[in-house]
Order: C-alpha cells, then sequence, then structure tokens
C-alpha cells in the first residue's frame, strides 16, 4: 500500500506532521467557509425580518386609514340618512300646511277657489316705455285633480281719470304681442303680455274673473280682485 511505502520514505514523525497539516487546513477553511455561509445567512435573515418589519407597520397603516374611512363613510351615511328624513319631513309638513291653507281658504275665503281651481296672483312690473307695464296672471289647481280645465278671463283695471271712477278691460290696453286671455293646464299656467295705460289714468285695483269649463261642461265661475301695487299685489280685503 502507498501509506506503508511512504511510511518507509519518510519517517513516522514527518508523516504525522504532514496528515496534521492537511487536518488543520481543511478544518481551517471548513471553518472559514461554514462562517462565512453563516454571516451571509444572517443577513438574509435580517433583511428579512427588516422587510416584515416593514410590511407590518405598512399594513397597520393601511388599517388604520381603513378604519378612519369607514367611520367617516359611516358619518356620511347618517347624515344622508338624516337629511333624507329631514327633507320627507319638511315635505310632509309642506303637504299638511298646503291642506290646512286650503281647508282655511274654503272656510274664511270661499270666493276665492273653485272646486280646487284658484286665481293664484297677478303681478305687474314698470315696463320702459312710458305708461306700459308687464303683467303676470297665474292660475292652478289645488286639489290634486288630474283633469284639463279650459276657460276664458275677464281682465279689468280699475280706478279713476280726470277726478272720476273709470275702468278698463286688459283687451282694450293689452299690446299685440300679448298672450290671448284664455286657459287650458292640468296643474298651473301662467298668462304674461303687456299693457299700456290711457293718459291721465290712476289705477288702483284689478279684478280678474274667469269662467272654468271641464269635459265640455261649465265648471264654474271665479273671480279675484287685487291692489294695484306694482313690488306686490296682495288680495283686496273688500
Amino acid at each position: 500500500m502507498i501509506p506503508d511505502e511512504i511510511r518507509k520514505t519518510w519517517s513516522a514523525f514527518k508523516f504525522y506532521t504532514v496528515l496534521l497539516i492537511l487536518f488543520i487546513c481543511t478544518a481551517y477553511f471548513a471553518f472559514m467557509y461554514g462562517n462565512s455561509h453563516f454571516e451571509s445567512q444572517n443577513a438574509k435573515i435580517s433583511t428579512l425580518e427588516h422587510t416584515m418589519e416593514n410590511l407590518s407597520l405598512d399594513n397597520q397603516r393601511l388599517t388604520k386609514q381603513l378604519n378612519i374611512l369607514g367611520v367617516e363613510l359611516e358619518v356620511q351615511r347618517l347624515a344622508v340618512k338624516k337629511s333624507q328624513q329631514m327633507l320627507e319631513q319638511g315635505l310632509a309638513n309642506e303637504a299638511k300646511l298646503k291642506e290646512e291653507i286650503q281647508f282655511y281658504q274654503r272656510v274664511m275665503a270661499p270666493e276665492l277657489e273653485q272646486d280646487g281651481f284658484v286665481i293664484e296672483a297677478f303681478e305687474i312690473k314698470k315696463s320702459l316705455s312710458d305708461r306700459a307695464y308687464w303683467f303676470e296672471l297665474v292660475l292652478m289647481q289645488q286639489d290634486k285633480i288630474k283633469n284639463v280645465v279650459k276657460g276664458s278671463i275677464e281682465v279689468s283695471i280699475i280706478g279713476s281719470e280726470a277726478g272720476k271712477p273709470k275702468q278698463y278691460s286688459l283687451s282694450e290696453l293689452v299690446t299685440q304681442e300679448s298672450s290671448e286671455l284664455s286657459f287650458s293646464f292640468k296643474y298651473f299656467q301662467t298668462i304674461q303680455g303687456e299693457m299700456i295705460l290711457p293718459e291721465n289714468f290712476s289705477p288702483e285695483k284689478i279684478l280678474v274673473k274667469t269662467k272654468i269649463f271641464q269635459f265640455k261642461r261649465k265648471r264654474g265661475e271665479l273671480e279675484r280682485t287685487f291692489d294695484w301695487n306694482i313690488e306686490t299685489l296682495q288680495t283686496s280685503t273688500e
């Protein structure tokens, strides 16, 4: 065998010395390799731990933001619900007040209403031309009647001229561009136009008379008197 030959060639001391040196070198290189691998693994573990820590912090931050958004969404939902309830309550109160107004109107001023048909308002504004005024007549149905009503309107401007009582029909005073004094509607209608007052005539009141038809049958008549006021026209206390 080769070891026997080496042993014969070298002395026992030299042989074992070489073996010891080889063993020490092998152990040293193995230790160095293992230590380097250990440090590499520790570095990877440290990096992974740092990454996990950052991910944990990000997760906490996102969870906190999600909770805040959830609270804000719930607050907004409650606010919208409350607003909707307030709106519904307001509409209900408005409908109730409307019914009460209509009831008292029927009791206190039945002449102002005819089966839900109402002469709501007559408004006037000064025009740029001398003695010229824009007018707007508003007609309504208040009792949720779904049928169309038609009819004719007669408007008289009452006042004084040269110190004596005088009245003019609106049809005598309107310009050619004005609307015809008739109506046909289901819920409401406005009639607008321009009128020119005669010289020396001082208007005091406006008398509106209507004849109401439905299904080609006369439903009734209604009239209402307004005080002449360019800013606001209120019903006369007559």
